[in-house]
């Protein structure tokens, strides 16, 4: 739900993504040579070199793909190609035989992510993702996104463009994005125009959306209720950007069976009294203010570039940022 600039702490995670994937898979290149040859030669194209140079621009862009920014992404030169021979990376080609002489078929864009080794990817980038702090699904943020012991990824690594449509870019560190199997669910027949890195100077909104919980009283002496959470724009009107992100991944419905985190806020912070602060500050040694200590009972950070740290940050910053609007923090 907030994007990355990218910087050099990002670029330092990309690097470090890059060389333990090229250590670990040290054959990329030749398995792409081998796929372009097999394909090449044993399938029937209106255009017979079409498969070799679309393979051979991944080839040549290899390893730089890997770090490749988004602001780099050359996709008009891989669609170039690609319009030479009608649905090339969605036909099912031969490409190989083993030695009992069963023939094995597949989508090509489907041997193309094989050989650059999307699995082992996955597996590497799973703990570098926790590492970055990106422990929740970065378009809801309310599911949890872990890995185990193993290095097993408990979450979905969703493409921000399509392994189907591009590929080339399926190890891209930039192009790698933790989610939910919901989110991911609904990205599978649906696009989204959210990429969580960019960089700087695009002149992308870095935090384009913002919870705004109805709450009312029910009953005074600080009884409130909220009785649903509008999703909009940072300014709190709805945006092209906010209504498709609500179109793609249902954020309002989904939030508005958790209205009562924002009720436990609204609770809290009515019971919050002047011993609680000064106990905090005796134990701790530190000067807290209200809404310190409000985050602290309530277990999130209120750094905005930390709302992945844990699910549901985002909410819970947005109605303490509504407290402070109403003078009641």
């Amino acid at each position: 739900m907030r994007k990355l600039i990218i910087d050099t702490r990002i670029r330092g995670f990309a690097d470090d993504y890059k060389t333990k994937l090229q250590k670990q898979c040290p054959n990329v290149i030749s398995d792409l040579k081998t796929l372009s040859k097999f394909v090449s030669s044993n399938n029937t194209f209106k255009d017979s070199t079409v498969v070799k140079d679309y393979i051979d621009a991944i080839i040549s862009d290899y390893p730089t793909l890997l770090t490749l920014e988004p602001k780099g992404w050359d996709l008009k030169k891989y669609d170039d190609i690609l319009k030479r021979e009608s649905g090339l990376l969605n036909k099912k080609v031969l490409y190989s035989i083993d030695s009992k002489g069963k023939k094995h078929m597949d989508e090509l864009y489907k041997r193309i992510v094989f050989c650059m080794r999307y699995t082992d990817a996955r597996r590497i980038l799973g703990p570098i993702h926790q590492n970055m702090g990106l422990k929740s699904c970065v378009y809801c943020n309310a599911a949890s996104t872990l890995t185990g012991l193993d290095g097993d990824v408990f979450y979905q690594m969703d493409h921000y463009l399509p392994k189907s449509e591009y590929p080339f870019l399926c190890t891209c560190f930039y192009n790698l994005q933790p989610s939910c199997g919901i989110c991911n669910g609904h990205k599978l027949t649906q696009s989204s125009d959210f990429g969580l890195y960019v960089n700087a100077g695009q002149g992308k909104e870095v935090n384009p959306f913002l919870f705004v919980p109805q709450v009312v009283d029910v009953g005074g002496m600080g009884d409130q209720n909220c009785i649903d959470i509008d999703f909009t724009g940072k300014y709190k009107k709805p945006t092209v950007e906010s209504k498709d992100h609500d179109r793609v991944f249902h954020i309002k419905s989904l939030y508005h069976g958790h209205r009562d985190k924002v009720k436990d806020l609204y609770d809290k912070n009515y019971k919050l009294n002047d011993s609680y602060i000064q106990a905090t500050h005796d134990s701790y040694g530190i000067n807290p203010t209200r809404q310190d200590v409000l985050a602290f009972m309530e277990n999130f950070p209120t750094e905005e570039e930390r709302i992945h740290d844990k699910p549901f940050t985002k909410l819970k910053q947005d109605t303490m940022k509504q407290l402070k609007e109403k003078g009641l923090i």
